[in-house]
């Protein structure tokens, strides 16, 4: 993945306060304005629905910033690292939806299920990439 496609190194603490704050919106929704709704004119606006929505909002844009996120240093090798995350990421998350698929058998369960793969890419790829990074770093201390 070449590096001019990534973001700047100072968004991947945007995107992480992005992914909080969507945390921060989701509870608050869920804690204290669960089903409340404020009638505007002849129609009626839904709170929850709204809040539903942002906090989504945040989490996607948040992951999306973390994830493609240049690092201090970012090399070829860090280029590999991140190139191979992304697959086990893609590979890891079809593994969980065939499972899901295969074990899950109430269809509207399963659209409740499938509507969070959409963060699991991303997520996974976060993770695995990080550790991959993490255990770099520590085999480079190793030699050292």
């Amino acid at each position: 993945m070449k590096a001019r496609f990534l973001f700047p190194h100072k968004w991947s603490l945007i995107g992480a306060i992005l992914f909080i704050l969507g945390f921060v919106v989701a509870a608050l929704n869920y804690h204290y304005l669960h089903r409340i709704e404020v009638m505007q004119g002849d129609t009626t606006f839904d709170i929850n629905g709204a809040l539903h929505d942002i906090a989504i909002l945040l989490w996607i844009g948040g992951l999306f910033l973390v994830a493609f996120s240049k690092e201090k240093i970012e090399d070829e090798q860090i280029a590999q690292l991140r190139l191979d995350s992304l697959q086990w990421s893609i590979y890891f998350n079809y593994a969980i939806l065939v499972l899901c698929i295969l074990f899950i058998d109430r269809w509207h369960v399963m659209l409740g299920v499938a509507a969070h793969f959409i963060f699991t890419p991303l997520l996974f790829f976060i993770v695995r990439f990080k550790w991959a990074i993490y255990q770099l770093n520590r085999s480079l201390k190793n030699t050292d």
